[in-house]
């Protein structure tokens, strides 16, 4: 029997990886990371699965993007994605970054240019939008983007659409349940 086949998800398409599957892929980077059902999920695959989760670990090192413009733009792609697990568990990270509750509520309800953003939060919410909606970002929200931010940030912030875009699909399309409660953010997660 294969050891994913241990844990299967009530509802979901996927196994779900137990903690002896789990523990090898998470190392390194990751090893900051908790075992929540969707890395659970990615262990279907090990061959990638350790690669991509040290790689997503990367994603809660300094960028040159801040840290709570990264997890607005989180909360964004899970939105827009209609991934409720992205959305309810960044929202625990939000907030350990200090990202406020008007913020959240905003762009839940899809108010990207609240008054509780930036002007720069701003744009980078419609330039992550068209990534997302249209795949090539137009001229007016690239231009509006770059008069905030540098060519690295800009490409940080496709980095982050991407990755939390694949994971929105694997979790829609495999099933992946919600996690008890999401889990707690690690005090040196962001270090």
């Amino acid at each position: 029997m294969n050891q994913l086949e241990d844990q299967v998800t009530a509802n979901g398409r996927l196994p779900l990886a137990s903690d002896a599957t789990m523990h090898p892929l998470l190392v390194g980077a990751a090893a900051k990371l908790p075992p929540i059902n969707v890395f659970r999920a990615l262990a279907n695959a090990p061959s990638l699965a350790k690669d991509f989760m040290q790689y997503f670990a990367r994603l809660f090192e300094p960028l040159e993007l801040d840290a709570r413009t990264e997890r607005l733009i989180v909360l964004l792609t899970g939105n827009l994605s209609g991934c409720e697990y992205v959305w309810r568990q960044n929202v625990v990270v939000a907030r350990s970054l200090g990202v406020t509750t008007e913020q959240i509520a905003a762009l839940q309800r899809g108010y990207r240019q609240a008054t509780c953003f930036t002007a720069a939060q701003q744009a980078a919410f419609e330039f992550a939008h068209e990534a997302i909606e249209k795949v090539a970002v137009g001229n007016a929200a690239y231009e509006s983007a770059a008069r905030h931010f540098s060519a690295r940030a800009l490409t940080e912030i496709l980095y982050v659409v991407g990755s939390y875009m694949f994971l929105s699909r694997l979790i829609r399309s495999g099933g992946v349940p919600l996690d008890e409660r999401p889990a707690e953010v690690p005090a040196d997660l962001f270090q």
